[in-house]
């Protein structure tokens, strides 16, 4: 059988095959409904199963909620308000769900007095459009009140680091209408310190052209107020290249004075306020950085802290470990470190102190215990003092101190029992 010319071919029927379309033609006048096997088959059926076809057929298959609205809308098309009839319609499948369909066709006939005599049309099946459609729709939804009521700012900005989307947590967080910052620069709003940190992020963005994330840097609020942020972004990408940066910023405010409270307890005498051994321990080998030397070391001894508690009760030895700290913290600079190193031992580390200097700390400590206010016991204290020129072990200098610190209170123990 030879091949049919392109003048041969029925380009209707080709056309409805390739976009899978049901036919239907409507006697307006009696009722009658011509299918296809296409329609029947849309909603589950054979055109056998289905017969005798009308409009009945279509009224008892169209979704209630649909059928007077398209029933409206194909009597406009018998009256010749429209020329083309288009609905939505959902039709009830043999199994009982709803398949959704494109309807739509036109009076392909009319009488000697122009009434409509046949209307013919097609049927779509849109279910998977309209799942699809339902799905992103829903997508967007949730899309949508996650942005709206996440509390981390969700953010995007262009390579020159202007915001080009901000959620609702900036006006929350920052005090600035959305509209108002849009389209300005990062950079107006984060702490000048930090400026070179988040140019290095965004740098680092474009080059690893992959995630990353920085914590630590401020923003500044419209009151004024300092926020402390930490951020996760990724780059934006449009036909290959990078065209700017989304992420999540959270406010990391509270977590960070959560963390510094908890470092200044890890770190000082509960008691006194002052550092500890722990944080000695921390700081040892930066104290004694070139920078700092010559280093100045006063360690001392509270006298007769154990007789004093016995005599007088531990509330009384408390006041008085209060006390001799106030006196330490009056007479160090204000770069000097002091700390209870223990009940009744204290030392003072001064960077950048002569050893001159380091026995001036220690005749400042004694005028001030001279001139504290009589008690009913004597308060005295052993001191010795050392100044560290070299870069070794902090604690071999300390040992130093703490051999003068002795003889001091050797002294002392020899007057007493005199």
């Amino acid at each position: 059988m030879e091949p049919k010319t392109l003048a041969e071919i029925d380009y209707s029927n080709l056309i409805l095959d390739a976009i899978d379309a049901a036919v239907w033609v409507w006697n307006v006048q009696t009722g009658e409904l011509h299918i296809n096997e296409r329609w029947a088959g849309i909603v589950g059926y054979t055109k056998e199963e289905l017969s005798p076809i009308s409009l009945e057929t279509w009224n008892q298959l169209v979704h209630p909620g649909d059928l007077i609205r398209t029933n409206e809308e194909l009597k406009k098309l018998i009256l010749g308000e429209t020329l083309l009839y288009r609905s939505q319609v959902r039709m009830k499948h043999k199994e009982g769900h709803y398949v959704h369909i494109l309807d739509s066709g036109r009076i392909i006939q009319y009488d000697d007095e122009g009434k409509a005599l046949l209307a013919s049309g097609i049927h779509l099946d849109m279910t998977k459009e309209m799942h699809v459609e339902r799905m992103l729709k829903e997508r967007e939804r949730m899309l949508s009140q996650i942005i709206e009521n996440s509390k981390d700012l969700i953010y995007r900005m262009d390579l020159a680091g202007n915001f080009t989307f901000l959620s609702p947590a900036w006006t929350a967080l920052m005090g600035y209408e959305v509209e108002e910052s849009l389209g300005h620069p990062i950079k107006e709003y984060i702490h000048p310190e930090d400026h070179e940190l988040l140019g290095a992020f965004m740098e680092n963005l474009g080059e690893k052209r992959a995630h990353d994330a920085v914590s630590d840097y401020r923003f500044f609020t419209k009151e004024g107020s300092v926020i402390i942020f930490e951020t996760n972004a990724s780059p934006i990408y449009e036909e290959g290249e990078i065209v700017g940066v989304a992420g999540v910023a959270r406010d990391i405010s509270l977590l960070m004075k959560k963390q510094e409270q908890i470092e200044y307890l890890s770190y000082r005498d509960q008691l006194t306020g002052l550092y500890n051994r722990h944080y000695l321990e921390k700081i040892k080998g930066e104290i004694k950085e070139r920078k700092y030397l010559p280093l100045g070391i006063v360690t001392i001894d509270l006298n007769d802290l154990k007789v004093i508690n016995d005599t007088y009760g531990h509330h009384e030895g408390d006041e008085l470990l209060i006390l001799v700290s106030k006196i330490f913290k009056r007479v160090v600079k204000s770069e000097d470190l002091v700390f209870r190193m223990g009940g009744d031992e204290f030392m003072i580390l001064s960077p950048n102190t002569s050893e001159l200097q380091v026995h001036g700390i220690k005749k400042a400590i004694e005028e001030e215990l001279r001139k504290m206010p009589k008690k009913p016991y004597a308060i005295t204290m052993a001191l010795g003092y050392a100044s560290s020129q070299s870069e070794e072990d902090l604690f071999e200098d300390i040992k130093t101190a703490d051999q003068y610190m002795y003889a001091d209170k050797k002294r002392y123990k020899e007057r007493s029992s005199c």
